[in-house]
């Protein structure tokens, strides 16, 4: 089995990572004023899709 001969610092896993990175929801606001996923905008116009309420 190959292994490295060399440990990687954190450094260095972070910037080959980096690409992994999650990005925000794009939102947008729908006629009613609510914002929701872009991909959502739609089924929420037409009543098919409620936004969860955060408490």
């Amino acid at each position: 089995m190959a292994v490295p001969k060399k440990r990687t610092t954190r450094s260095s896993q972070g910037q080959r990572r980096s690409h992994l990175a999650l990005k925000a929801a794009q939102l947008v606001l729908t006629k009613a004023g609510v914002a929701v996923p872009r991909r959502l905008k739609r089924a929420a116009e037409l009543g098919l899709y409620k936004p969860a309420k955060k408490a």
